[in-house]
């Protein structure tokens, strides 16, 4: 049994009454996303509409969660490095290529575009680390979260409609 399968299986196994609090909880998973889990609840059959919004819900929950201890951490940190005036780490490839790419699109194109590739959860975190405003970026995020389930809830309406569902 896959990873999906097993969320499926945890979701279908709740009461009828409560099994979309178990699509905010497959939200919350990385790489599982909003996305993914708009289709887990979809397949468990609740209506699209609330499979959507608790997807939103739980994502953003955790990515605001994510954002705000992140930029709790640099803030300490930076305090730190200021009171002991060490020399700056260099950034790591990964972290340099992220920051190329916010200097080309900014927030909004990191955030929208990055969905594709990695999860919220880190693309939250590395711009917060950046030094950028919690607030831009959970307004950016909670935009993508809800295209992105808004999308895939379409998408899964008209599967829905395909296959007599």
């Amino acid at each position: 049994m896959n990873f999906i399968e097993t969320l499926q299986s945890f979701v279908l196994g709740l009461p009828e009454a409560v099994q979309f609090l178990g699509v905010a909880l497959a939200a919350m998973v990385p790489f599982v996303e909003n996305y993914g889990a708009v289709v887990i609840g979809s397949v468990a059959g609740i209506p699209i509409w609330v499979v959507v919004l608790m997807a939103i819900a739980g994502n953003l929950a955790v990515v605001a969660l994510i954002t705000l201890i992140s930029g709790s951490t640099r803030d300490a940190i930076m305090a730190r490095k200021h009171d002991n005036t060490e020399l700056p780490v260099a950034d790591s490839p990964s972290t340099a290529r992220v920051r190329k790419l916010f200097d080309r699109y900014g927030i909004p194109g990191v955030t929208l575009l990055g969905m594709l590739f990695v999860p919220t959860h880190l693309i939250a975190a590395t711009l917060v680390s950046f030094g950028l405003s919690r607030a831009g970026v959970l307004v950016w995020q909670a935009i993508a979260i809800t295209l992105y389930a808004g999308v895939t809830g379409v998408l899964m309406y008209g599967v829905a409609g395909v296959v007599g569902a």
